[in-house]
């Protein structure tokens, strides 16, 4: 062999060598970065990857640092600007998301929508980056809304549309396809929304999030009993209070509507223990108790309504057409009469009960007591209220129409 020919193969394998050195060593950096996550020691993870590919050329780790930023960020200024952390042994990411400010942290610039259509357009089939800008998107959306550059309307074309395709070509994950079922039940799909959110239990069944998702649109899709299993691994798998108390609560409504009063009425006390005071499920809780024939407690809850807001005429409405609708207007006026002794020296309330104690002797065929009635509310009213005020002149008409 000549002295040519050796130099040759000598700067091939020079040049071999280097390579594959430069590809063990951008390997074993990629493995040190994934153990910082493992550590949730967040921020040098980001400089970890930073320091590899600071251009945004190499797909695999643009795709760790767009994780990092949409999933492992402190603070982020409209998803273009991210501060991240080293977290310390017993410090969660939540608790201190809502503490810290975002004066405390040194922002990184970093773009994941443009930085990944570069790379689509350089990588057309690597369908990785589609579902990454899919999960972009999507979390701009969940986050900002119509706070962004774009309208929410157009975020949710964008990730339905990355994720869609990304599916299509054999990349997703439960998030994804809990998204996509989103989309669909959004505009009202909710075959092909039930059909998303199987697919994305398969992969992740003790999701509790898709597990409401799923049970909350069988409810929308009118097969209520259909959707109590989810429901109830739903409730089961919450641990917030506050989600809790919904799940319970859309598991009492399912329940209802499957004719289950009893399990219903289980489900709206519970939901009630977990969020009080959420009037939308007191009422639930009210009209099953009326259904069961829990006078004490209904007359309680009837109270305990009323006081949360006694001088807005919608919340006595309401108890005067449920307690009507249920048969029980002797027990409203119980109420009426309890309330009324209650609330002797606020005008404005008493003048509140007093209406709608008029309207519900009326409506018992009782005209001579509710036109007295409306004008004892009328007194108690002038006490509190403008004269001009509408009330007013509500209650002539109602006086008027009687009298007539």
């Amino acid at each position: 062999m000549n002295v040519k020919l050796m130099m040759r193969y000598s700067t091939f394998y020079i040049i071999l060598l280097l390579l594959t050195g430069q590809t063990l060593f951008a390997q074993l950096s990629i493995s040190s970065c994934d153990s910082l996550i493992k550590e949730k020691q967040f921020l040098s993870a980001f400089e970890c990857v930073q320091s590899i590919d600071a251009e945004n050329e190499n797909p695999d780790i643009v795709l760790k640092k767009v994780d990092l930023a949409l999933n492992y960020n402190i603070k982020t200024i409209r998803n273009h600007l991210f501060a991240f952390v080293d977290l310390r042994e017993g410090e969660e990411l939540e608790q201190l998301r809502r503490v810290l400010k975002d004066e405390s942290f040194s922002f990184y610039e970093f773009k994941p929508d443009t930085i990944l259509l570069r790379l689509i357009q350089k990588y057309p089939s690597d369908y990785r980056l589609a579902k990454s800008l899919g999960d972009f998107y999507y979390n701009t959306y969940k986050n900002m809304g119509d706070h962004w550059f774009v309208p929410a309307r157009e975020l949710l074309e964008k990730f339905n549309g990355y994720y869609g395709a990304a599916y299509e070509n054999g990349v997703f994950d439960a998030k994804s396809l809990y998204a996509l079922a989103f989309y669909s039940s959004i505009f009202k799909n909710y075959d092909q929304a039930q059909v998303w959110y199987e697919k994305s239990l398969k992969l992740n069944p003790d999701d509790a999030l898709t597990a409401y998702g799923a049970g909350a649109n069988r409810l929308l899709n009118k097969h209520p009993e259909e959707g109590i299993v989810n429901m109830k691994h739903a409730y089961e798998l919450f641990s917030d209070s506050l989600k809790k108390g919904d799940a319970a609560r859309i598991l009492g409504i399912m329940y209802y509507k499957a004719n289950r009063k009893d399990d219903a009425l289980e489900m709206f006390e519970k939901s009630d223990l977990l969020s009080p005071q959420y009037h939308p499920n007191q009422m639930f809780l009210l009209r099953s108790q009326l259904q069961a024939g829990e006078e004490e407690p209904a007359l309680k809850l009837a109270k305990v309504i009323f006081d949360q807001a006694p001088v807005d005429p919608d919340v006595p409405d309401e108890l005067l057409e449920m307690f009507r609708k249920e048969g029980e207007g002797e027990l409203l006026e119980t109420i009426f009469k309890s309330l009324l002794k209650e609330y002797r020296h606020n005008h404005e309330a008493n003048g509140n009960l007093r209406f709608h104690y008029g309207k519900l002797l009326y409506l018992e065929a009782n005209s001579k007591k509710a036109v007295r009635m409306f004008k004892k509310s009328r007194s108690q009213f002038s006490k509190a209220l403008p004269p001009e005020h509408h009330v007013f002149k509500m209650l002539d008409d109602m006086i008027e129409k009687i009298n007539r």
